[in-house]
């Protein structure tokens, strides 16, 4: 009897295996390598040769038999996939699948994002700051945006679960965290800019090692802000530390061809990394204190999108302000014959006055970064006040736990 039993479950095996589909696949994997990998002894055979000529004159490798062939295998994969009562690949689950993650309000995002980015990023900056078709982009952002809006009141499985965000602490948190992005993403990479510029010309290793005095101390300042929001309101500590950023990126604005070369540059460097890193936890334990335990996944999620958010936008709107600079101060460079001795094209004083105009333009970044982070903690101290952070794990406050 165990043998009649197992006989069965063997057979309901073998026909749960659409064999149909596994053939196809077979079929157009070995096709599709005879396309890309044709191997020389078949493409020298005067019968099998024909395989691999395309049916048109300057045809491509796909429209030849070979290539045919494996185009209509994968074809006929896909309609068996999506017809068999038991498919090779359940694309019809794939496709459940999808519309539960909504990509319709993925879309509407990523429209309202990107129109953001490129308002900036197609302006010329030896012309303009912002460019003509830049407020088309804005206009098409601002569809997306109310798009999303919209979209997230009526679907029923939204991106962001309706509500998710109502409490003032919450949607703050995803504000102030934007702002620190756009102001983060300076640092990170207008600090080896910067020293490339200057002291370090030769050698990205050096410039990068400027930015790791940055580095190191954003996370000793993150798990001082995590002990401080057990006792103290988030938005205070938020600020504090955005304060500081905003302090550090203002002394760096103030840096010239020799600043690197001294001790205390390290102090604006140490100082900014301390202060970012005091601004995460209690923007985390803010938006986490302030939503529903079954949301918080998507709501730490949220936050750390809208910092990758802000340094996109950042990058994208400081980059094109510091280049207008650059521009502005290099149409007041002479012509290299007035600076250079006669049959020079190059000389260490011309090469100085550009590298000034390179100076301003990362000084301008700076100055635009210090504007941010002030943003950044005034938006804080104002929007996550109330919010019960205050007792919370400092693990929490970290979003490691």
């Amino acid at each position: 009897m165990v043998e009649q039993r197992g006989a069965p479950a063997t057979s309901g095996r073998r026909d749960h295996l659409d064999w149909l589909g596994v053939l196809l696949l077979l079929v157009a994997m070995a096709a599709g390598g005879l396309v890309f990998q044709p191997p020389t002894q078949l493409l020298t055979d005067l019968t099998w040769g024909q395989l691999f000529i395309p049916f048109v004159e300057d045809g491509g490798r796909w429209l030849t038999p070979i290539g045919a062939v494996a185009i209509a295998a994968v074809v006929l994969l896909l309609l068996r996939t999506l017809t068999a009562r038991r498919p090779l690949v359940d694309l019809r689950a794939w496709g459940r699948s999808l519309r539960e993650a909504d990509l319709v309000g993925a879309t509407y995002l990523a429209v309202a994002l990107g129109g953001v980015i490129l308002a900036f990023a197609t302006a010329d900056p030896k012309i303009e700051v912002f460019s003509d078709q830049g407020w088309w982009y804005l206009l098409g952002a601002a569809i997306g945006t109310v798009a999303f809006v919209v979209h997230l009141r009526r679907a029923e499985a939204p991106l962001l679960p309706r509500g998710t965000l109502a409490a003032r602490p919450a949607w703050g948190s995803v504000v102030v965290s934007f702002f620190v992005g756009t102001a983060l993403i300076a640092a990170l990479i207008d600090v080896p800019l910067f020293a490339r510029t200057t002291v370090y010309p030769e050698s990205q290793l050096m410039a990068a090692l400027v930015l790791l005095r940055f580095l190191a101390a954003l996370p000793v300042g993150a798990v001082v802000g995590g002990y401080l929001t057990r006792m103290l309101p988030a938005g205070l500590v938020a600020a504090a530390g955005m304060l500081m950023a905003s302090g550090g990126f203002l002394a760096m604005s103030r840096w010239d061809i020799t600043s690197l070369e001294s001790w205390t540059a390290t102090v604006p460097l140490v100082v900014g990394g301390l202060g970012f890193g005091l601004a995460l936890a209690p923007v985390n334990a803010a938006i986490l204190a302030s939503t529903a335990d079954a949301v918080h996944g998507v709501a730490s999620a949220m936050v750390v999108v809208a910092r990758m958010v802000g340094m996109l936008v950042g990058i994208s709107a400081l980059t094109t302000i510091g280049l207008r600079r650059y521009y502005a101060e290099q149409a007041g460079v002479p012509p290299v014959q007035d600076v250079c001795p006669a049959g020079t094209t190059r000389c260490s004083e011309y090469s100085d006055l550009l590298k000034a105009a390179g100076i301003a333009q990362e000084q301008t970044v700076f100055l635009g970064a210090a504007g941010c982070a002030l943003v950044a903690a005034v938006l804080a101290l104002v929007l996550l006040r109330g919010a019960a952070t205050r007792g919370t794990p400092t693990r929490t406050g970290l979003g490691i736990g």
